[in-house]
């Protein structure tokens, strides 16, 4: 059974760490797809609508009409190549199924914990391990460069989780300021 509290405590992680990339990449494939959307509006507003009525109604000189339009038509170009190269998208729906899958792992190991031990539970226990390792093959890897920092990360969250409850009545950012100064002190 301390194997499969140890998988538990690593499907934690996990889902943590998926879910953070997920954010991540959504965060970032928004941020460039709106721009790249409010580029397109302006260039498709100076491209199509008469010059004399921009240069009547806004007040700027042809040249820095056609400055604009430049800007604007590398800015599109540009944010269309980065985003069909990094595929932040694709890698934010990895990431999202990589916890979804994790999250309903965990639930079935949570499930098989709670059995009373007999030899029905150690033949799921076994059908359980197999899975785990089944579903760990098929997921989308975390980046060596990033596992740390997503660990410390789930590890804040379950450390600010535990003050939550035992003061609930607190403000956030107090407890987060508590977490902050305990990080410091050596765990026993």
């Amino acid at each position: 059974m301390a194997e499969l509290e140890r998988q538990k405590r690593v499907m934690s992680m996990m889902i943590t760490a998926h879910s953070v990339l997920r954010d991540k990449y959504l965060s970032l494939s928004s941020i460039f797809e709106n721009i790249l959307l409010i580029a397109s509006v302006i260039l498709n507003a100076l491209v199509f609508i008469d010059a004399q009525f921009i240069l009547k109604t806004i007040n700027i000189s042809e040249e820095s009409q056609r400055l604009i339009t430049g800007i604007a038509s590398i800015i599109v170009f540009a944010i269309s190549v980065v985003l069909l190269q990094v595929k932040w998208k694709e890698k934010a729906e990895g990431h999202a199924n990589a916890s979804n899958k994790l999250f309903s792992l965990l639930q079935e190991c949570k499930s098989v914990l709670s059995l009373p031990e007999n030899d029905e539970k150690n033949l799921k226990v076994l059908d359980f391990h197999k899975k785990y390792s089944d579903i760990f093959e098929t997921l989308v890897k975390i980046p060596d460069n990033k596992f740390n920092s997503l660990k410390l990360k789930h590890n804040r969250k379950v450390e600010l989780s535990k003050l939550i409850d035992k003061y609930p009545g607190s403000l956030l950012w107090i407890l987060k300021i508590r977490l902050f100064l305990n990080s410091f002190k050596e765990k026993k």
